[in-house]
């Protein structure tokens, strides 16, 4: 292939676009093509793009750099490929390459450093924004409530109003480091009690670090490698400081990043590599965590007559192996899990994609929550706080107080013995 200048990104993939076979098997679980019919959206559609900037047969161009910024990076497309492209590497590098003439990459990147990426003045804008609109979390279930909308509880953010440690309530079995994640920090923070809950309850005497940060996730999905690395490499110092058996966190993209994007942001240097991959290694998921645990017979639940359904995240689906909220869900005395239809397709929520492509969101949430309807369960679990928010503050107005949303470990600490 000819290589252009200032696609240095795209180059590197070279060998990822070759695997590409061209089957057409992403259309089936991309969303955003589900939801258009447009075949530019799919995986299959975007690499020949890609290959086209390469051969010099495409120009770059904003509706070009546009195709790949709208799309969820939900990874559905790279469980399916049979021929194992990594898809999500190559919309990522697109995306570094073609964001100064994408619509929203210069917006994103100011975006990120100036929030996540300065990580005591986002701290100041939230005490501020919780003060002046921040909403209740005693009255999270009441209708009209707007958590939902992703305003801040009021008292956000929730780091520093937890303790530094947690002992264990039963018989010790080892140490945790709790990486809260943004949304539970500033919008969910009932989520980390229930997580702390659950944990103890196993056993695990659990470490809280003040000084911990965002992951970093939305600045790596959007190409800003240089936020992300700044912000990685602090977590690295922070979590491999601690000296605990285990990483986890509620929040599966928190996790999903820690075990999978961290190694690759610092490939190839030497004086940091073995660190990272440390710390990458002790990260496991919440739900997997705890299976461990209940396999061990550390944790009992109580009997729950009632029904569940379930919509897994996609972190959890395609980046850590599938879910493991039903083996524990499964565990319950008398609860009835009914399976929604495609319930690991993505909600719709994709961090910033709803907020830049607001109409095929939308769209895309509108057939979760019809899923989850047909299943007639009065209460729908979720993994991730993203999806908790996004599935929510969706909801038609005529069921709202009919369906309660939650995330997994919510019902588990309330049954827990």
């Amino acid at each position: 292939m000819r290589r252009k200048p200032g696609l240095y990104e795209i180059s590197a993939c070279e060998q990822e676009l070759e695997k590409c076979v061209h089957c057409g098997l992403c259309q089936a679980v991309c969303p955003t093509y589900l939801a258009t019919g447009y075949e530019g959206k799919t995986a299959r559609g975007k690499i020949s793009l890609m290959k086209g900037l390469l051969e010099g047969t495409v120009e770059p161009s904003r509706s070009l750099s546009d195709l790949f910024d709208d799309c969820l990076s939900c990874y559905a497309c790279r469980t399916v490929c049979p021929a194992g492209v990594e898809t999500e590497r190559l919309w990522i590098a697109a995306r570094q390459d073609l964001s100064e003439i994408s619509s929203t990459g210069r917006l994103k990147k100011i975006a990120f450093r100036s929030t996540i990426g300065k990580p005591s003045l986002f701290e100041l804008g939230v005490r501020l924004a919780s003060f002046l609109f921040g909403f209740d979390p005693q009255d999270r279930f009441e209708t009209g409530v707007p958590w939902g909308k992703g305003r801040p509880f009021r008292g956000a953010p929730y780091l520093h109003r937890m303790k530094d440690e947690y002992t264990p309530s039963s018989q010790p079995a080892g140490t945790v480091g709790l990486l809260v994640g943004c949304s539970n920090n500033l919008i969910t923070p009932w989520i980390l009690d229930s997580t702390v809950k659950v944990l103890t309850a196993s056993g695990w005497r659990v470490i809280v670090p003040k000084d911990q940060v965002c992951c970093g996730a939305p600045a790596i999905n959007n190409g800003d490698w240089e936020t992300a690395r700044r912000l990685a490499i602090h977590n690295v110092e922070v979590f491999g400081g601690l000296g605990v058996d285990f990483i986890t966190s509620p929040d599966a993209t928190c996790a999903g990043a820690f075990a999978r994007d961290y190694p690759e942001l610092f490939a190839g240097k030497k004086t940091l590599i073995g660190r990272v991959e440390e710390v990458s290694r002790r990260n496991f998921e919440l739900g997997q965590l705890l299976c461990y645990a209940l396999r061990q017979k550390r944790l009992h639940f109580k009997p729950f007559p009632g029904a569940v359904t379930v919509h897994d995240s996609c972190h959890s689906t395609h980046i850590r192996g599938g879910s493991r909220w039903r083996e524990l869900l499964n565990s319950i005395d008398r609860l009835e899990l009914r399976e929604m239809r495609d319930s690991d397709r993505c909600c719709g929520f994709g961090g910033s994609f709803s907020v830049f492509h607001r109409d095929e969101a939308d769209e895309i949430t509108k057939w979760k929550i019809n899923r989850i309807l047909e299943t007639g369960a009065p209460q729908v679990l979720v993994g991730s706080p993203g999806c908790l928010i996004r599935l929510r503050s969706s909801l038609p107005e005529e069921f709202q107080g009919a369906v309660r949303f939650r995330h997994v470990v919510e019902l588990l600490a309330d049954l827990v013995v």
